[in-house]
């Protein structure tokens, strides 16, 4: 079977981890301050946060900028559920939004009222930032691509199938220092003088180091990305299929469209192909409205496997069970 999703990882961060445990400094400690740094250089951001979840991230990024309870957070309808749950545990509302036709949000449907606005930037696409007070970016998918600048506050998830991993982890980006130091005061409860709700958001010493590896190798991790994708490019071009459109697209999915997204996903599934909806369900099924866009996302979209540890007779063999679907359906 070829998983839909699946880490790389290899010798390297096997020896990074054992590095951490020989030393016996297990909690956060100097790989996290290191990884903070270099990712911070890579993303040209002043600061960078560290913390235990992408999620976590986002939830530091709300309250940091000042959401409170009963404002109101703009987000995609068609995006990761956990954007809702960072803007519940801050006591806010998600409102939706709609998407276009890269499946990014759309900022001519932003409602207005909203204290902030999350903008991921899907599949490795990238988004238009809305002309927003309070925007922050979410990197998960885009990480490493020509994003994670334009924003007062970025945030992005290092999963165990994200673009770089540390099994589980997240972090924080901005230029600016109070929003830092709030962020870096709130993701842990110790050694305080006062009382404040504080979190247990660290990040180990353990996911730090294996990050750093990860961050090292991410340029040739996006560059197989980009080959993969366009080799896909080359075999789909005549399909009846809706491919990825944008030039500068990192490949974190990708995503085709067809009208037969379910028999597809079925076919390529009893050929030994992992294949899936992107999104496993956008917010308007949970949260109610109607956002047309993403409901045709929602119904039209198969993501077929891409990632670097993709071998290219994995590869081949991925392109000939899309290609025998098609010519058993024509």
């Amino acid at each position: 079977m070829i998983p839909h999703s699946k880490p790389t990882v290899g010798d390297e961060e096997s020896q990074a981890m054992a590095r951490v445990l020989a030393s016996g400094q297990l909690a956060q400690g100097r790989e996290v301050a290191a990884f903070e740094e270099e990712c911070a250089a890579f993303l040209g951001r002043r600061h960078a946060v560290a913390v235990n979840s992408g999620t976590a991230a986002l939830h530091l990024a709300l309250l940091a900028i000042g959401v409170k309870a009963e404002d109101q957070v703009a987000i995609p309808s068609y995006a990761c559920a956990a954007l809702a749950q960072a803007i519940a545990w801050q006591r806010a509302h998600p409102v939706l939004c709609d998407v276009d036709h890269d499946f990014n949000l759309d900022p001519a449907t932003l409602p207005s009222g909203a204290k902030a606005v999350v903008v991921p930037h899907l599949f490795g696409a990238t988004a238009a930032l809305p002309d927003h007070p309070n925007v922050v970016e979410d990197l998960a998918q885009s990480f490493g691509g020509a994003t994670g600048r334009g924003s007062t506050v970025a945030i992005t998830s290092f999963y165990a199938t994200k673009l770089l991993t540390t099994g589980e982890g997240g972090m924080l980006f901005t230029d600016d220092e109070g929003l830092a130091k709030l962020a870096r005061d709130r993701r842990d409860y110790d050694n305080r003088d006062d009382f404040q709700v504080r979190y247990a958001y660290k990040m180990t010493e353990f996911q730090a180091a294996m990050g750093r590896v990860q961050l090292k190798r991410l340029p040739e991790f996006l560059a197989r990305r980009r080959e993969i994708a366009g080799r896909y490019h080359e075999a789909f071009r005549d399909l009846p299929l809706e491919l990825p459109r944008q030039t500068d697209h990192i490949y974190f999915r990708y995503v085709v469209a067809t009208p037969e997204a379910l028999t597809l996903t079925h076919c390529l599934g009893q050929h030994g192909v992992g294949a899936c909806r992107p999104v496993y369900r956008p917010a308007h099924h949970a949260l109610g409205g109607t956002y047309p866009q993403s409901e045709q996302a929602h119904q039209s979209n198969v993501s077929i496997p891409i990632y670097p540890a993709l071998t290219a007779i994995k590869v081949e063999n991925v392109i000939d069970s899309v290609l025998r679907f098609f010519d058993r359906s024509s």
